[in-house]
């Protein structure tokens, strides 16, 4: 079944796609009598008519060929189906963010935040001074004197 606006080979030779390879050789030949330039004399497109029909029974008698002349329809009637409607504008806010349509900004905001917060944290403890220890240094039991950081006991 060929569409209007796609003509094939087949539409060539008027034959259905799944034609066997008989009823392709007796639609050749069908028309090979009819649009023949010796038929038609004075006929200017009985020649052009004739190249097109020779050009379809090449293809179409040849299995290889027909296949990726089959495979040729099939990409071309996929490419042709319109793409899906763009959605409109939301008319809110909301219908903008809410989370079952738009989940992904939820992701980028909350991986944002999170990033932010590990960002701060590290630049305050690297600008703030290291906090003194609560416990003094213990004192070597080697050295005679009192350091200055022991404390006596």
């Amino acid at each position: 079944m060929a569409t209007e606006s796609l003509p094939t080979y087949y539409d060539v030779l008027q034959v259905e796609r799944d034609a066997s390879p008989e009823r392709v050789r007796a639609a050749y030949r069908r028309l090979a009598q009819t649009y023949h330039p010796d038929k038609m004399p004075g006929n200017a497109n009985a020649s052009r008519a004739m190249a097109a029909i020779n050009a379809a029974y090449e293809v179409l008698s040849d299995g290889h060929r027909r296949a990726e002349h089959d495979l040729w329809i099939r990409r071309a009637e996929h490419t042709r189906h319109p793409l899906p409607p763009v959605p409109s504008v939301p008319a809110t806010l909301w219908a903008f963010l809410h989370p079952a349509t738009h989940w992904a900004w939820y992701l980028l905001g909350g991986t944002f935040v999170f990033v932010m917060g590990t960002l701060v944290t590290a630049v305050y403890l690297t600008a703030m001074p290291a906090r003194a220890s609560a416990k003094a240094e213990p004192c070597k039991l080697s050295a005679p004197a009192v350091s200055a950081g022991c404390a006596a006991r």
